[in-house]
């Protein structure tokens, strides 16, 4: 592959270092404030984030309101296709978020194919078929981990042929395997490129931009970013789509007179591109940061609690909710510092009768607020008509 993989950090700005060196403090900084009992729920919320702004950059329209509700849309009910968008995309992100991520394996071949094929998993077969040629009207039918073998043309960009892909494919892996990154600043510079690279070569027939950003999502997890997951670089992209698109295209630049030009792209186009990249992932760790600082977060998870018992908090469509008796908030307050508790416990601390504990859980377990699962213990939850107020600005 004769490109410049990535800008390594003995060439890159001082300030472009400050940013990585920021974002891996604040990153390990998130991981470890972070309540554990919060931590699944806020990880399963924001990969429904994640899934909004990374199919909001290819056009689908699906509202935050509906993407909140995909997970509950049955796996046999007819939904529309940028539904099912969004829920295939929630889906494959909870499987891979399961599975332990190999920093050799990730830039194979077999590793990216796999990553598309999981964001296809579910999909009707009337939605595979895809428009190859808009003057003909020319369809193909997408075999989900198949890579392309015809040429294609991106907007102005035309990627390398399918008879040259391999190389570039070959190229990739090596150029970006981890275990061969030894500096932690390298690995996110290299995420950057690896980022643009994948998205260049554009390896299948459609939903290049979704698997890249899959791939990007499980490389900063592999890169060392234990608090990744508790923020997304996806927000980011998605919430100015020009900007993300015009960086993408600064590293599409052919190699110009610059003498620092090592390969058939412009470096100094790769460089706009990272920091870019770099800049996007710090106002997103940030953003995070301040959301989920302790002390604010239990402030307005007071708040919420107190309007609730007043009946004087809208939902997200402007109904009321129903009053909610003002223990829950003890109760999701000592479910959050003190992780899953037993109802016993919960009925002792909040001093409630049998009957009156059990219509409280019952009522928060039916708005999402809580876990409630036979003779589990009862554990936290974020409730979609929740997570407004809580999260603002989130969506």
């Amino acid at each position: 592959m004769a490109l410049t993989p990535f800008i390594p950090q003995d060439r890159a700005p001082e300030h472009l270092e400050r940013d990585v060196v920021e974002i891996m403090k604040l990153d390990a900084a998130l991981h470890n404030k972070i309540p554990e009992p919060l931590r699944r729920p806020m990880v399963n919320l924001l990969q429904q984030v994640n899934s909004f702004y990374s199919n909001k950059i290819e056009g689908n329209p699906t509202l935050p309101a509906d993407v909140l509700r995909a997970q509950e849309v049955p796996t046999g009910e007819k939904a529309g296709e940028d539904l099912l968008e969004i829920k295939r995309h929630i889906e494959a992100q909870r499987r891979l978020s399961n599975d332990p991520i190999d920093e050799v394996e990730i830039c194979t071949r077999d590793s990216i194919a796999r990553l598309h094929r999981e964001f296809y998993v579910g999909m009707p077969e009337e939605h595979m078929w895809i428009t190859v040629n808009q003057e003909t009207g020319e369809k193909v039918k997408l075999v989900p981990g198949e890579f392309r073998t015809r040429g294609v043309k991106v907007g102005q960009h035309i990627p390398p042929t399918a008879e040259n892909m391999r190389a570039y494919l070959n190229a990739f892996e090596r150029a970006y395997r981890l275990d061969w990154l030894h500096s932690p600043t390298n690995k996110l510079l290299a995420a950057a490129g690896a980022h643009h690279r994948l998205m260049w070569i554009h390896p299948f027939m459609d939903g290049n931009g979704r698997t890249g950003r899959l791939f990007t999502d499980q490389y900063l997890r592999a890169a060392g970013l234990g608090g990744y997951g508790l923020w997304t670089i996806s927000r980011g992209f998605g919430r100015d789509v020009d900007a993300y698109y015009a960086a993408l295209k600064a590293a599409d630049q052919i190699r110009g007179s610059d003498p620092n030009d090592r390969g058939e792209l412009s470096e100094r186009g790769l460089l706009t591109f990272t920091e870019y990249f770099i800049g996007t992932a710090l106002d997103q760790v940030r953003y995070f940061s301040s959301l989920l600082e302790p002390q604010s977060l239990s402030q307005r998870i007071e708040f919420y609690f107190e309007m609730r018992s007043r009946g004087a908090f809208p939902s997200a469509h402007k109904e009321g909710l129903p009053i909610l008796r003002i223990e829950a908030k003890t109760a999701y307050l000592e479910l959050l510092t003190k992780g899953p508790m037993q109802r016993g416990e919960l009925q002792a601390e909040l001093k409630m009768t049998d009957h009156g504990i059990r219509a409280l859980l019952l009522q928060m377990a039916n708005e999402g607020l809580i876990n409630l699962d036979g003779r589990k213990p009862v554990s936290l939850n974020l409730s979609r008509h929740s997570i407004e107020f809580l999260f603002p600005a989130l969506f």
